[in-house]
């Protein structure tokens, strides 16, 4: 009976109908995984060209602005050096590598993004090219130092310029130039390079560094879901191996906690208060310009105000990507004396009685993500006032003016 059974399944194979195998027998699964979607669904996607293409507004015009931004990096980008071998990263910069800057994390995501818009290869060939680009890296340290420390600007840089490129590979899943062989040699290093470095920002970084940590460490566990059996290492601030599984869980727990102003979450707090406190202010950014700490308002528009909204920024991404998981918590997360509270920090920002600001024009793009779920008339009325913003947004709520559009009724 063994020879009709082969038989069967070669048959079943050639019409297309997948049999999937095992990761012990082939390494991966030879069905194709379809993508699920870190800050926006291919469905989605497929909705806003449809919208764009009926001329309907915003999406026409965010669809045009958006893929002239995009062809204007692709053409700079071919200037870029090639990354590979042991990476430095030169005077504490965020823009060291250009492939983890800003810009870098907007190119790969966006061209996977163009590529679903577009249905043009060029992008996903881009995109593609980008992400193997990282393959065969290791390092991060700083230029100053011989070898890699723990505080090292690459760790950051990875966390906030490294994770977008998740966003990307994710959405290539459907692309038949995207293959196994690609996906598990992203996953590797993944695992052994990058994981490492962002889990040790997750559990120590009290501020947007461990903000930017703890999202990106969950996020990589959750992309390899798919590798059940597989130990992802942490060598600091403590030796463990965690299963994926294990690791999504316990990254987002560590969200949770950064959130909380209560004694055994204040990790490496440099002030007397830390968390969100009840009224919104997250004294571990405001210390970086020169208003209060503590105080009931942001006075200036400075450098704390500035990392203030960094830090919710960062969060709103992981919020978000919680939410298409099915778990609003940090969305809804409140403590029981009105600490740890996203939208308490948005509002102690816009919607203050005593001194309001706007978000910056890339950071507005964070405010489009938290509106699409609180729908709270004060996000409407900031948005209506301080935007559009952007079209790309700042370092990991990117793109959110395009993929979450404000339509107003």
């Amino acid at each position: 009976m063994l020879f009709p059974l082969l038989y069967l399944r070669t048959a079943l194979l050639f019409i297309g109908l997948f049999w999937p195998l095992t990761d012990s027998e082939t390494g991966f699964s030879q069905t194709r995984p379809r993508s699920r979607g870190v800050l926006v669904s291919p469905s989605e996607l497929v909705e806003i060209k449809t919208k764009a293409g009926q001329g309907l507004e915003p999406y026409r015009k965010n669809l045009q602005e958006f893929l002239s931004f995009i062809d204007s990096l692709m053409v700079t980008s071919m200037e870029w050096q090639e990354l590979k071998g042991e990476v430095i990263v030169y005077d504490r910069s965020s823009s060291s590598p250009i492939q983890l800057s800003s810009i870098g994390a907007k190119l790969v995501y966006g061209t996977a993004l163009a590529w679903h818009l577009t249905g043009e290869e060029k992008y996903a060939q881009k995109s593609r090219s980008l992400i193997l680009d990282l393959t065969d890296t290791h390092g991060y340290r700083n230029d100053a130092e011989p070898t890699f420390h723990w505080g090292a600007q690459g760790i950051l840089n990875l966390a906030r310029g490294g994770t977008p490129y998740i966003y990307a590979a994710d959405l290539l899943e459907s692309w038949s130039g995207w293959n196994r062989e690609d996906k598990r040699s992203y996953q590797i290093w993944l695992r052994d390079v990058m994981y490492p470095k962002v889990a040790w920002a997750s559990r120590w970084r009290k501020n947007n560094w461990g903000v930017a940590g703890s999202f990106s460490a969950a996020l990589i566990a959750w992309y390899l879901m798919d590798h059940p059996k597989w130990e992802l290492e942490e060598i600091s601030p403590k030796r463990q191996k965690l299963s994926p599984e294990k690791a999504f869980a316990s990254h987002n727990q560590y969200q949770i906690g950064r959130l909380l102003t209560t004694e055994e979450w204040k990790m490496d707090g440099k002030v007397a208060v830390w968390g969100i406190l009840p009224n919104g202010a997250i004294p571990e950014e405001i210390r970086r310009g020169d208003d209060p700490i503590d105080g009931d308002h942001l006075p200036s528009a400075g450098s704390g105000t500035h990392y203030t909204m960094t830090y919710i920024e960062h969060l709103t991404a992981h919020a978000a990507f919680l939410r298409r998981q099915g778990d609003n918590r940090l969305y809804d997360h409140v403590a029981n004396d009105g600490s740890g509270s996203l939208l308490q920090a948005y509002l102690f920002v816009i919607d203050n009685p005593k001194k309001s600001h706007c978000f910056t024009s890339n950071r507005i793009n964070a405010l489009y993500l938290a509106y699409d779920y609180y729908r709270h008339p004060a996000m409407l009325k900031a948005l209506a006032a301080c935007g559009p913003g952007t079209i790309s947004g700042q370092r990991l709520a990117l793109f959110a003016r395009l993929t979450q559009p404000l339509v107003l009724e």
